[in-house]
């Protein structure tokens, strides 16, 4: 009889628990009304977010958000969208369906005709020490979480008659994965006020790692042609894992004199900056 209770009391109390969750649910197209996988949702300058699925479809946790915060709608090559907490949770409940519309690029034309090739960065994986991607009891609910590294690119380019050279590939080393397989999507960056600002990528790069892969990872930027003119950082952003696992992370030194290390943690959130730390990335230029 005291197993019958003690059941029944489990039931309610688990049936307790998952009615407290308040989560949002939606699905967000493009204006041909496809799917566009892995945007960033969740509420501005918190730790607060997700990345939607590859089908577009996205549930963000908002049990300890207000009505009046906003969530912010974003991803490489549409524009973004805001809408205060409450304004949204109606909108979804007539129509799960966010729209993004796409960005016309207009970009000037620079053609570089490469007479040096350089590789530079931080090579450093000889430490005890890891910066992982955040990990949350929540699924799904910590994606967007983004490691990022600056890059003194007019230190190197300076060599050149012309300051503007092609990132020609990235590499990160890996220091561990449990999950049966996890994506990470590269992201560059210029610098605003010491940190980083806006994407250069028009379109998503997308490297997917395996468990208990480790090691140097190279992702071949070429096809992106892209040409960079000043200091940049790179980042990778955690946006997508299998349903088991529960680690994946980067080695990181410090300290990593003249070196530095930007962490976001949330798809929304306030870049965080730190000197003289540095994860392991090299970057291939050609100028």
């Amino acid at each position: 009889m005291m197993y019958k209770i003690l059941l029944i009391c489990l039931f309610f109390g688990s049936a307790s628990f998952l009615k407290a969750q308040d989560v949002i649910k939606g699905t967000i197209l493009d204006q041909n009304n496809q799917p566009i996988p892995y945007v960033n949702v969740g509420v501005l300058n918190t730790a607060i977010g997700t990345v939607s699925q590859e089908n577009g479809q996205f549930e963000l946790l908002v049990d300890q958000v207000k009505a009046s915060d906003t969530i912010k709608i974003s991803t490489i090559g549409f524009s973004s969208r805001a809408f205060v907490l409450q304004n949204l949770r109606s909108m979804l409940e007539q129509n799960p369906q966010i729209k993004l519309s796409a960005i016309q690029y207009d970009l000037a034309e620079v053609t570089v005709k490469p007479l040096i090739f350089e590789e530079f960065g931080f090579d450093k994986t000889s430490t005890d020490r890891n910066t992982n991607f955040a990990i949350s009891k929540f699924p799904r609910q910590n994606l967007g979480a983004e490691i990022a590294r600056k890059f003194k690119m007019n230190k190197y380019t300076k060599r050149s008659k012309s300051k503007a050279c092609r990132l020609d590939a990235l590499k990160f080393y890996l220091r561990s994965c449990d999950y049966d397989w996890a994506k990470l999507r590269v992201m560059v960056y210029h610098l605003e006020d010491g940190k980083p600002g806006t994407p250069l990528l028009n379109e998503n790069v997308i490297v997917e790692v395996k468990k208990g892969q480790t090691g140097w990872v190279e992702v071949n930027l070429k096809p992106y042609d892209l040409i960079v003119d000043g200091d940049i950082a790179l980042g990778l952003e955690w946006i997508d894992h299998s349903p088991t696992g529960r680690r994946l992370s980067l080695p990181i030194a410090f300290p990593a004199v003249g070196s530095t290390h930007f962490y976001q943690f949330g798809s929304q959130n306030a870049w965080k900056k730190f000197p003289n730390m540095s994860t392991p990335m090299v970057i291939k230029v050609a100028y």
